[in-house]
């Protein structure tokens, strides 16, 4: 594809759109995965992601995926809203969702090359102001949990979080 400009080519991915999910145990703690990403020749630390399949609505891929990759299920997952990660190249949107009250369910394992981590909100906290964490699309689901529910998902009480979410789920 060549640029509006008629410069350089241009490139773009396209693929499914996906749900990109933070789901907090009962404790608040956060349950993430580590996996190797080969563009990176890395491991990363990220949040339960995952492509729509065909005839599926992000509503059902959301639990679907948490569960693949991390043998957790949310008993609330509330939808945050949608977006794209990467408007200059990618044609995906991303459907954001934030899980609560995520607990392991029996006989349930990640995908292979895929391992749960579940992690405490301070010590996450902590990663961040480190530049530790290089998934940007876990820093939008903080941002949109404050901007919509008034909720610091880094630092109140589960309990609270709990309830906000709630309340604005009645709302709806």
């Amino acid at each position: 594809m060549t640029s509006s400009a008629g410069e350089a080519p241009y490139y773009r991915m396209t693929g499914p759109d996906g749900i990109i999910c933070l789901p907090l145990t009962p404790k608040g703690e956060m349950v993430l995965i580590r996996q190797f990403r080969p563009s990176l020749e890395k491991e990363t630390l990220e949040i339960p992601a995952g492509s729509i399949d065909r005839g599926e609505t992000p509503t059902e891929t959301a639990p679907r995926e948490v569960l693949e990759e991390t043998g957790y299920r949310c008993a609330i997952l509330l939808p945050l809203g949608s977006g794209r990660l990467y408007l200059n190249r990618c044609t995906q949107t991303e459907y954001i969702f934030l899980g609560l009250d995520a607990e392991p369910v029996a006989n349930a394992h990640p995908e292979n090359g895929i391992t749960t981590v579940v992690m405490c909100r301070d010590t996450f906290r902590q990663m961040v102001l480190r530049d530790e964490v290089e998934q940007t699309a876990i820093m939008s689901i903080f941002g949109l949990v404050s901007a919509k529910l008034g909720i610091d998902l880094m630092r109140d009480p589960i309990d609270d979080i709990r309830r906000q979410v709630l309340a604005g789920m009645a709302k709806e």
